[in-house]
């Protein structure tokens, strides 16, 4: 390998710049998306009923249909009692819908007074109004309350870029992975010298 580092290094070199103008260019895209990724971010609020069905949670937070489905388990996990809450707070309103909409906002602004695990940066939020027990029965006023969901998602898509060497031979790598299924692109310089796909048989 060493042998043909000291031989080939001129050309290393340039596979090496190649790999960080389009290491570059996949930056520049991923910023220019970033605002569209903070409106995403942004708390919304959404009903009990939403949060348990999966086509609610894939269209109102703009989410995978994987993602959708194992967040509606995450969420039925938490409402069901399974789970407790990381951390607790009080809000003074008149009702259960006022209080979501003075969190959401007190959120979206970034409020210090809030617990800091409700402000905190994550892929989404949820503010939801808990106004049902386990049974679906209507709960008395008294007994209603507004859950948080801090929400990372599973990155379905992704671009990689790097270097391959088969033999003596130098390669630029372009590729690209969506849930399962990667597929990566080799150059000989400007040239399309092969195609790989490949598919990730176990995930965890």
């Amino acid at each position: 390998m060493l042998e043909y580092i000291e031989e080939h290094w001129k050309r290393l070199l340039i596979y090496a710049l190649l790999t960080l103008l389009i290491g570059g260019v996949v930056y520049y895209l991923y910023q220019s998306q970033e605002k569209a990724l903070q409106e995403l971010r942004e708390a919304k609020i959404l009903t009990q009923e939403q949060t348990e069905h999966i086509s609610d949670l894939r269209d109102k937070l703009s989410i995978s249909q994987d993602n959708a489905i194992n967040l509606s388990k995450q969420i039925g996990s938490i409402q069901a009692g399974n789970r407790q809450p990381v951390v607790s707070f009080n809000v003074q309103a008149s009702d259960v819908s006022t209080a979501a909409d003075d969190v959401q906002q007190r959120i979206k602004a970034g409020d210090t007074t809030l617990p800091a695990e409700a402000i905190e940066q994550t892929d989404r939020t949820v503010v939801t109004l808990i106004t049902q027990d386990k049974a679906g029965d209507v709960l008395p006023p008294a007994e209603q309350k507004v859950d948080v969901y801090k929400i990372n998602l599973r990155k379905d898509h992704r671009i990689k870029a790097g270097v391959t060497a088969v033999d003596g031979k130098a390669y630029v790598t372009v590729g690209y992975e969506g849930g399962r299924v990667e597929g990566l692109a080799h150059f000989q310089g400007t040239r399309p010298d092969g195609v790989s796909l490949m598919y990730n048989i176990a995930e965890w």
